[in-house]
């Protein structure tokens, strides 16, 4: 990668991590906001119907983004652009008659689904409302293929932004015009509020999308050959993995209120329990990995292109820089929710409980994150049959636990479940990634000391912070992170300058 190239990498990575982050903040601050409307049983029911939902989504949109950006990148390596257009203009034909039938499908069974397995029929209108979003979602994901192939996710990240400040403007002027009565007819607010912002989102794209086939592609136009055999060899392996991932997902969530109620608790404290752990202490867990995320994305073209041209140290390299970073990422905010999961839980949600699952989880945060990059690795690499075995491996077990331990041992078992099934997971993925990477990690260098630096860090942070006595949980968080992510960015990129060193010693 030239100089030039590295710097537009980097510099997209950037905003795109700024606007990534602007999105996990808005999403938080606005589920903190949801869940003081609709406290922690409503928030189970809205995680409930966006659970059934997603899997139309994933049946919609999944494996479409890659596909796009895998063919798009191939075309202008081989440099044939004159194609760009016929090839966008086939997958969108394809993303929009298969998004058109799985909404009316949503559309038409709403009810059986919000009683059979919501079993809440008053659920059904928030289904067919989010139905509706589902051709925005799927041609917003087949243009953010382009652009991500283009170097031009820059439009993107625009249009998600514009779309979740929408989306909360939107529901907080319904609750405040309306004052919707009961969790059902607040979720059903949410779900207006957030199919509004999926089409504004469309138009925007849509608008950036023209004005950029006018700069990259020339006057000249050809056919596109092999778009379905394209779609067919890159997508389907995904949307089968994700679908079936999906399924199981759904019906893991599904379970989950049900086999608490099986265990003693009633109705409303299995939901509480539930929107707990999934609708407040797994957003919070996932929202670092935002910045992940942003760089992830970008891994998937350029990778693609090193393969494509059979570059196998430009791929090892990238590889390993992009793992090494994502574990030491992962580490420091595992130590960093262990020590200060309470502050963040009071911050967000003023529960103490949200921020106590946060803790318990935190040991597996560096494996969910380190799964984030090298997921994209192995989809830039053309891993995605693999990626799809391990994925629904996973989730199959997961179900499995779930229907044999939750029943008779509690929320406590699920807890343990999520431990085994991220160890699973991320051990089956990096075993594929060293294999066809070459791929080389190093227990001391790029695990021990990266932790033990976190540590420090962070016991060091707890020590300052405790001489602040400051009142305010979201600024006590804000410094906790800044302070001791500092400390560790510093002494890890010595770590980083230490072990180059030491390999060009060898060499």
């Amino acid at each position: 990668m030239t100089k030039a190239a590295k710097r537009k990498f980097f510099i997209q990575g950037a905003v795109l991590t700024a606007v990534s982050l602007f999105l996990r903040v808005t999403n938080m601050g606005y589920r903190a906001y949801l869940s003081q409307k609709i406290g922690s049983a409503g928030m189970g029911l809205y995680q409930l119907i966006l659970s059934v939902f997603l899997l139309a989504v994933t049946l919609s949109t999944s494996g479409i983004s890659l596909a796009v950006t895998r063919m798009v990148s191939a075309a202008i390596a081989t440099e044939k652009r004159e194609t760009l257009r016929s090839l966008v203009a086939r997958c969108f034909a394809f993303c929009l008659s298969l998004s058109l039938g799985i909404a009316l499908l949503l559309f038409f069974t709403a009810d059986f689904a919000a009683a059979a397995f919501l079993g809440n029929p008053q659920a059904a209108p928030c289904l067919r409302i989010l139905g509706i979003g589902l051709p925005f979602m799927s041609l917003c994901t087949c243009m953010k293929g382009y652009f991500l192939a283009v170097d031009e996710s820059l439009s993107t990240a625009a249009s998600d932004t514009l779309e979740q400040i929408l989306t909360i403007c939107a529901t907080v002027l319904l609750f405040w015009k309306f004052t919707p009565q009961g969790i059902e007819a607040a979720c059903m607010a949410a779900m207006a509020a957030s199919t509004l912002g999926e089409a504004v989102s469309f138009l925007t794209s849509w608008w950036a999308y023209r004005r950029s086939l006018r700069r990259h592609t020339p006057a000249r136009r050809e056919k596109s050959r092999g778009v379905l055999h394209g779609l067919a060899h890159i997508a389907l392996p995904c949307t089968l993995s994700s679908a079936a991932r999906s399924l199981l997902n759904t019906g893991e969530n599904l379970l989950i209120p049900r086999q608490l109620q099986a265990y003693g608790m009633g109705y409303q404290v299995s939901l509480s329990q539930y929107g707990l752990l999934q609708g407040m202490a797994m957003p919070m867990l996932y929202f670092p990995s935002s910045f992940l995320a942003s760089f992830a994305s970008l891994l998937i073209p350029q990778i693609a292109r090193e393969r494509e041209l059979d570059h196998k140290r430009a791929v090892a390299y990238i590889s390993g820089k992009a793992v090494r970073s994502a574990l030491a990422y992962g580490m420091f905010f595992a130590v960093l929710f262990a020590v200060f999961g309470d502050d963040w839980g009071r911050a967000f949600y003023h529960s103490k409980s949200a921020g106590a699952y946060l803790q318990v989880l935190s040991p597996i945060v560096p494996l969910i994150y380190l799964d984030v990059v090298v997921d994209s690795l192995l989809k830039g690499l053309d891993e995605q049959l693999n990626s799809m075995k391990y994925n629904f491996a996973d989730s199959f077990l997961r179900v499995t636990l779930v229907l044999l331990l939750l029943s008779r041992l509690g929320m406590e078992s699920y807890v343990g479940i999520l431990f085994f099934s991220t160890i699973f997971n991320a051990a089956l993925s990096l075993r594929r990634l060293m294999k066809v990477s070459a791929l080389r990690l190093s227990l001391w260098t790029h695990v021990a000391l990266p932790l033990a630096w976190a540590v420090a860090c962070v016991l060091l942070g707890e020590w300052a912070m405790a001489r602040l006595a400051l009142e305010s949980p979201f600024l006590l968080i804000g410094l906790e992170t800044f302070f001791c992510g500092g400390l560790f960015a510093a002494g890890y990129g010595s770590i980083c300058r230490w072990e180059k060193k030491r390999m060009e010693g060898k060499g």
